[in-house]
């Protein structure tokens, strides 16, 4: 799919990943909505996109409201261009042992991660049929993978994020839509997500603008699933078949494991979001 004039939908869009794939997209001739709690948080996207040429709008949205998100589709889809592409990439990553920490942030983890997910795409759906071709990119994580100490909710919404899309993709497939799906799943990325947590050699960091790049590559082909940097699948996929002592061993004793355990990151402070569309 050619994303030139184009108009794609990114949530979680005023910083970090979200940002870069904005301006990726735009690059590569698309405009662009985007979604974060805040308008005003956008303003660096909004101003990056337009210096790259192209449109952007932005609108407020609490991902895990389902009735706001309702909304949220009713107004993209009423925009004179409508849209063609889905990018949900709003998350948060609140860390620490399970039996420590507070049962409401492990709900609100999943209820962002995958019911948000969930729900967005939902709304979403019955427009992206509308057009000749569309794509949904839903960005996981490799934790969707396995399971790492310190990150349990994380992974459990993760998780869920990787079967949904999966599911999601063959159920369009079998119904011969125009829509295409995909999951993205880095490491972990140079954001305020991961900031201040240890890590390992194995473990690489990558910079946001990896995944945008990994992001636009699965719309554009297609692609089901992609892992940034590519090496991860055979840690994540080959590594646990072959020799699943070894990668039980590693998840156990690999200090990045052992870095979000003593991180503790807390659950972010949500804003109410301001409800206004940036004309």
């Amino acid at each position: 799919m050619d994303l030139a004039h184009k108009t794609v939908l990114i949530t979680g869009a005023a910083r970090g990943i979200g940002q870069a794939t904005a301006l990726r997209c735009a690059r590569h001739g698309a405009h662009i909505l985007g979604v974060d709690l805040e308008v005003g948080a956008m303003r660096d996207t909004a101003a990056a996109v337009q210096s790259a040429g192209q449109e952007f709008r932005g609108y407020a949205c609490d991902i895990s409201d389902a009735a706001a998100v309702r909304d949220l589709i009713t107004q993209a889809a009423a925009t004179e261009r409508g849209f063609d592409v889905v990018i949900n990439n709003a998350g948060v990553a609140p860390s620490g042992p399970f039996g420590d920490g507070d049962l409401d942030a492990w709900r609100r983890t999943v209820e962002i991660n995958l019911l948000g997910t969930m729900a967005l795409t939902h709304a979403a759906l019955p427009h992206l049929r509308t057009r000749f071709r569309a794509h949904i990119v839903n960005v996981a994580s490799v934790a969707g993978k396995v399971g790492s100490p310190g990150l349990v909710a994380y992974c459990a919404s993760k998780h869920g994020v990787v079967g949904f899309t999966e599911a999601l993709r063959a159920e369009l497939a079998m119904q011969d839509a125009s829509v295409g799906v995909s999951c993205v799943l880095p490491t972990m990325a140079d954001t305020r997500m991961t900031h201040g947590v240890r890590r390992s050699a194995l473990v690489p960091l990558v910079q946001p603008e990896a995944v945008a790049t990994a992001i636009v590559d699965a719309i554009e082909e297609n692609l089901p699933e992609v892992y940034v940097p590519a090496r991860m699948r055979w840690l994540v996929d080959v590594l646990p078949t072959v020799a699943p002592g070894v990668a039980r061993w590693l998840a156990m004793h690999d200090a990045t494991a052992r870095g979000w355990l003593e991180a503790r990151k807390p659950l972010p402070q949500l804003p109410p979001p301001d409800g206004q569309a940036d004309q």
